[in-house]
Order: structure tokens, then sequence, then C-alpha cells
């Protein structure tokens, strides 16, 4: 079997094509249109990157990798964002105080807020070292709304074991915050 030549494929035709799909396998899973495009402009950045490895005449070979290249840049995406807000800076923080202060918060409501936004970053950091692949799944299936099913499919695991993970994971972070308030 011989692959056809890059320079043989009008890859416009296949962005035609393909786009709609990546689009909104990317909105289904970040909730985001903006993002949903920015992942869409990664997954053909890459296929075309991929050039001659790739059998472009082999219409469902094409259309696998490329929802599977979208599912994975979409996951990618979700937690680079995610990675981008979950530390605190102090600018960040004058803002929360600006706005609790702004609409009305009293100052021990203000601190109170601001100290548990600061463990609840500890708890997080503390669940990223311990166990990666948990953090993971948790901040997939809570935070970004990804369904179980993707999420297990991604791990080659099964859906309830997902569910478990997001069980077992709410109860650690809970005992967790009550362990740093004491």
């Amino acid at each position: 079997m011989t692959l056809q030549k890059m320079e043989n494929v009008d890859f416009i035709d296949i962005y035609k094509k393909y786009r709609t799909r990546v689009v909104n396998i990317a909105k289904a899973m970040l909730h985001d249109a903006d993002e949903a495009e920015d992942v869409c402009q990664d997954v053909f950045e890459t296929l075309y990157n991929m050039g001659d490895t790739v059998d472009f005449m082999d219409e469902e070979k094409l259309s696998n990798l490329i929802t599977r290249i979208s599912f994975h840049k979409a996951t990618d995406h979700g937690k680079i964002a995610f990675r981008k807000y979950e530390h605190v800076d102090s600018d960040v923080l004058m803002t929360m105080t600006d706005m609790g202060v702004k609409s009305g918060g009293n100052v021990d409501e203000i601190i109170l807020t601001l100290e548990a936004a600061g463990y609840l970053q500890m708890i997080f950091q503390k669940l990223r070292e311990k166990n990666r692949i948990d953090y993971e799944i948790y901040v997939s299936v809570t935070l970004y709304d990804i369904p179980s099913r993707l999420v297990a499919k991604h791990y080659h695991i099964t859906e309830n074991n997902v569910n478990n993970k997001v069980m077992r994971t709410r109860r650690w972070l809970a005992r967790e915050y009550k362990k740093i308030r004491r």
C-alpha cells in the first residue's frame, strides 16, 4: 500500500470536510467556542505536520485519526487552561479583594474567601503530587464537565472506575480541607 504524498493532497478540502467535526468535539469538551477554534487550528496543524505518514486516501482511517487527535488536543487544551488559572498571584488577590469591597462584603468575609482559596490551591497541588491521574480525572469530570465515558476511554478504564475515582477524590479533598482548617 502506498501513501498519498502530501503534495498530491488538497489539504484545504480535508480542512473543509472535517473542520465542523473537530470544532464540535472541542466545543462539547471545553464548552467554549473560542477555545474550540484554537483546538481546531492545533488539530489541522498536527495533521499537516504528519505529512507523508498519513494515508489521506483512506477516508475511514483519516476520519478516525482526526477524531482521535481532536479529542486529545481538546483534553490537553483543557489542562493547559486550568493550569493557567489555578495559581493565584498577588494581582488576582487584589482584584478579588476589590470586588469584595465593592460588593459590600466586610473585611472578615473577604479574608475568609482568600484564605479558603489558598487552602484549596494547596490541597489541589497535594493531590497533583500524590496521584496525578486521579487529579486529571477529577478535574476533567467535575471542572470541565467532560462526560465520564469519554474520560474513561481516554484513560483506558471503565466509566464506573472513573466515577469511583471522582467520588474517592471528592472525599479525599473534603478530608484534607478539614485537616487544614483545624
